[in-house]
């Protein structure tokens, strides 16, 4: 499952060529993809939404939309009331990806939702397993609420003070969500390498010297990783040009 370096390399990818583009159209071809609302009415709310920014909440990719001038209202009886900025929040799960084509260009059966922009192209959603779900909400909050910090963004203070309190083995509690947002199998396992920390240590036990060494490892780590793309260990995660990451010759 890509985590937080592979998501960061995807929105960096995408970023160039869709900010300030126009979303025109768009077609559903898995419903399921779509946790809310309908796959219908997915597919008319996106439509006339400008993109005006792609970010990352933990393994989230969140897009921020905007409604384009000529769609920014909508009649509600005699009047008229301002539509709502939205965000299309997208977990890619297993095997989830993005394409961006010409839409003219042949797809394959595994591209589930597809957006046309309005300077020709189409970004493909592209999952074989059909693990990965879209969200059309007017707040993130609605999805990633419950999220832990962002390792990279936290202090050192603040890293240490969340095992305050907790029990448990280490690992675990590093893999979970609401604890520390973005990190995974691999890059906990070789944030725990580099601090030197056995993934079965009892939390409580951590003294302040190791709780430093490892939010160390882990901001080096997931660096590095960002770098280098991410890590492709199988043909299932792979850049938005189809480029493999380059961390897994690091991966200890």
């Amino acid at each position: 499952m890509p985590e937080l370096p592979e998501v960061e390399t995807i929105i960096r990818d995408l970023k160039p060529h869709l900010v300030g583009r126009t979303i025109v159209g768009a077609s559903v071809r898995w419903r399921r993809t779509i946790a809310t609302p309908s796959a219908r009415e997915f597919a008319r709310q996106i439509r006339n939404n400008t993109i005006a920014d792609v970010t990352r909440r933990g393994k989230f990719l969140v897009f921020h939309l905007t409604p384009d001038d000529g769609a920014g209202v909508e009649r509600v009886g005699a009047g008229v009331q301002l539509l709502p900025q939205r965000y299309l929040l997208v977990h890619l799960r297993m095997t989830g990806g993005f394409h961006i084509d010409p839409r003219a260009a042949p797809r394959d059966k595994h591209m589930h939702v597809l957006l046309q922009l309005d300077d020709g192209r189409e970004l493909r959603f592209r999952d074989p397993r059909k693990f990965g779900r879209m969200w059309l909400v007017d707040d993130p909050a609605r999805v990633v609420g419950n999220l832990g910090p962002e390792p990279l963004e936290i202090s050192a203070k603040e890293f240490a003070a969340l095992f305050n309190g907790r029990r448990g083995h280490l690992k675990p509690l590093l893999m979970d969500q609401t604890f520390l947002a973005g990190l995974g199998n691999i890059y906990v396992d070789e944030s725990l390498w580099y601090a030197r920390l056995h993934p079965l240590r009892a939390t409580e036990s951590l003294t302040r010297a190791e709780r430093g060494r490892l939010y160390r490892a882990i901001r080096q780590v997931l660096t590095r990783a960002i770098e280098l793309g991410g890590t492709s260990i199988d043909v299932m995660y792979k850049r938005v040009n189809g480029a493999s990451g380059g961390f897994l010759p690091s991966v200890r």
